[in-house]
């Protein structure tokens, strides 16, 4: 059996990763680029290449593909420090078109057409990522009350995939125009500076079943989404930072020779390639799992993904940085812009501890149940 991208997965890669790199190279944040400018430059770009209707259904105008052909590309936009708004709306399509996809035509439509942005608005002061914990709610009345952070390009998308409780206190899916009555959306300062990231507050926000996109499933399939494509996002970045050290210390000499003859340079170097390899086969096999298998096994898939790449991204930047030396620590060089982003995706969607805590609480309940 074989378990490889084929021959169109990587050349649609291949086009993705060439076309980023001449339109949206890292340069323009070291510029002094703004992200939402960057990224609207960006959209028609992609829009062109296909990318908003990957995973749109082919009625609906898109390509009908899936989550395992977005695996390579969700990868090139980690290393590439594509904004997470551009992810979101992809992943949105994907989404709308498992759980309401009669309901949600019309916006699928613009999906694939590049015409619709869509955020997503999960996280929490208090609750994180834990489902358990997220107290937005919708109440007797039909109305949404709540607060969410850290919503990449909430001000301007057009469409908000928000979790929320409904007033028997089940979690649900819903999708609201972001510019219905109640919601308002402020700028946050984040770590990640390559991105735009707001706090999104729902007052007295009517909602109705039309609204909604499914219940507790939905919610489970989308946080798991959205973790497995951060996984893939970081496994882009630690490639990049490991392809980036590697020609650095072939380049640089102390005592007449390139620093990268040295032994102790080429453990480092192959341990981060170790370390970067072990958490892509994760994170591919997370992407394989949301398009295939149960939910036990997405579950486990999924955790175990994000938390090594979160562990490997963080380590492989922090490497890259030091054998760059003092040079690395400087603004020309630009691996701050990478290491913001890893520091930023290792808590998104669920951090290392939650993860490992989710994997845990599954094997138990497995070994349990018999």
């Amino acid at each position: 059996m074989n378990f490889d991208f084929n021959e169109e997965q990587y050349m649609f890669r291949d086009t993705v990763r060439d076309s980023l790199k001449a339109e949206f190279p890292v340069d323009l944040f070291r510029d002094g680029g703004d992200p939402v400018a960057m990224e609207a430059a960006l959209w028609g770009q992609l829009a062109e290449l296909g990318l908003f209707g990957l995973m749109v259904p082919e009625e609906q105008g898109g390509l009908g593909l899936g989550m395992v052909d977005f695996a390579l590309i969700a990868e090139e936009f980690g290393a590439a420090l594509v904004p997470l708004s551009v992810t979101d709306t992809i992943c949105a399509s994907l989404v709308l078109a498992k759980f309401a996809a009669s309901v949600q035509a019309e916006n699928l439509a613009k999906l694939a057409a590049g015409e619709l942005r869509v955020a997503f608005a999960v996280y929490e002061k208090n609750g994180g990522y834990d489902p358990a914990d997220f107290a937005a709610t919708i109440g007797g009345d039909g109305l949404l009350n709540g607060r969410k952070l850290l919503v990449a390009g909430a001000d301007r998308a057009d469409l908000l995939v928000i979790v929320a409780r409904d007033a028997a206190g089940t979690l649900a899916l819903y999708a609201l125009e972001g510019a219905r009555a109640g919601i308002s959306a402020s700028r946050e300062t984040a770590l990640d500076i390559t991105g735009d990231y707001h706090s999104v507050s729902f007052d007295k926000v009517s909602v109705s079943d039309a609204d909604r996109i499914g219940g507790a499933e939905a919610v489970d399939f989308t946080l798991d989404l959205l973790a497995a494509v951060a996984a893939l996002g970081l496994a882009g970045i630690g490639s990049r930072m490991l392809d980036t050290a590697v020609a650095y210390v072939k380049e640089r000499s102390q005592f007449g020779q390139p620093i990268g003859k040295f032994q102790a340079i080429k453990h480092r170097c192959a341990d981060m390639a170790v370390d970067v390899n072990t958490a892509r086969s994760g994170a591919y096999y997370a992407a394989w799992a949301i398009a295939s298998a149960e939910e036990a096994e997405r579950l486990w898939a999924v955790s175990m993904a994000k938390a090594k790449a979160n562990r490997m991204a963080v380590h492989v930047v922090r490497e890259a940085v030091q054998l760059h030396g003092g040079m690395g620590y400087t603004w020309e060089m630009a691996l701050h812009f990478h290491y913001r982003r890893a520091r930023h995706l290792e808590v998104l969607y669920g951090s290392t501890e939650y993860h490992n805590e989710r994997v845990l609480q599954g094997t138990m309940a497995q070994l349990a149940a018999g």
